[in-house]
């Protein structure tokens, strides 16, 4: 049985024995109880519903919807100098708008190029103030030796609480990547393209990287965008191994703790397999006995970070923009 933790919202795999009190009832990693009340209260469309051995049924919380019905993005003071913009999607009659942060050099020289570092927050940092869309890597690379020593934009698109980026399977997290993006994803690749055309971003340096949902994320827009990036950094999340090949050529550091009760460290190392058996060169970085916050290791400077910025590769050539679109998806647009 899978679920999110509904005061945190970072997922819980697999439920542990002492997280389920009774039927109907369900215990989060912080103590906080899903009872019949609220599943009354809120909609039995937020839990997924599973018979246990005993017969009882057991209220699972849904990864897309339980972060929106009661968990609350951590608190986290904006990055200073990051720049506030939204960016909005259309597919159908269905419209999206999702607020994102980007920082940007503090001191550029005329004609001067600098990296672009794309970032996928996790499950606890979704929602609309924007401000913790940068949370976790946005402090590291604000400091005043990360601004002088890599100068770069960072983007972070933030998800709504009631969404995700991609939609793994509830039982065992492992994600089959669908035909096309998931709404939220589409939002991400849009911003990235605007920011491209409108920043001064070298396109020999765009950095991809994510944790936990944000990990799965990354691998999402890594396999669809793959000419796209220098380098790729999942943190604790997922992908399809069955579309790994399409990353044989880039460089890919991968990070997981060996003890994540989140996200089932299976889920790097598959990725890590196929990535391998296509005949890829992978850095993989498994914490022993590390649990899910593996960002707080791998995003030191001299860890992921370092990683990143040493890689440089040709430019892709630039795709080309529908009118009234953006590149890569012409149903997508963008505003600061």
């Amino acid at each position: 049985m899978t679920g999110l933790c509904v005061r945190c919202a970072h997922l819980v795999f697999p439920l542990r024995p002492s997280c389920v009190r009774a039927a109907t009832e369900l215990r989060s990693c912080c103590d906080r109880l899903v009872t019949a009340d609220d599943i009354t209260r809120r909609g039995s469309h937020r839990y997924r519903f599973r018979m246990n051995k005993s017969g009882f049924v057991l209220a699972v919380a849904s990864l897309a919807t339980i972060g929106g019905a009661s968990a609350q993005a951590p608190s986290a003071a904006p990055v200073p100098g990051a720049t506030i913009g939204s960016v909005s999607v259309r597919v159908g009659e269905q419209t999206l708008t999702m607020p994102y942060r980007l920082m940007e050099p503090t001191e550029a020289d005329p004609g001067e190029q600098f990296p672009l570092v794309v970032f996928l927050h996790g499950a606890g940092e979704r929602g609309t103030d924007g401000d913790t869309a940068l949370k976790h890597l946005g402090p590291v690379l604000a400091t005043r030796e990360m601004r002088t020593k890599h100068p770069c934009y960072v983007l972070a698109v933030q998800c709504p609480r009631d969404q995700t980026w991609v939609e793994p399977d509830p039982r065992t997290l492992n994600p089959t990547m669908t035909e096309q993006p998931s709404m939220t994803i589409r939002g991400v690749m849009a911003a990235m393209d605007q920011v491209i055309k409108d920043r001064a971003v070298d396109r020999e340096r765009i950095y991809l990287t994510g944790l936990s949902l944000g990990g799965y994320g990354a691998w999402d827009i890594a396999i669809r965008r793959p000419e796209m990036f220098a380098a790729v950094v999942p943190i604790c999340g997922g992908g399809d191994p069955t579309k790994a090949a399409l990353l044989k050529d880039t460089p890919i550091q991968v990070w997981h703790g060996s003890l994540d009760g989140s996200v089932p460290v299976a889920r790097s190392r598959d990725m890590v397999k196929a990535l391998k058996d296509a005949g890829a060169t992978v850095d993989y970085r498994e914490i022993r006995n590390g649990g899910h916050d593996a960002w707080v290791e791998a995003y030191q400077p001299n860890a992921a970070i370092a990683f990143m910025f040493k890689q440089v590769r040709d430019a892709p050539k630039p795709a080309s923009v529908p009118a009234g679109g953006t590149a890569g998806d012409p149903d997508a647009r963008s505003s600061d």
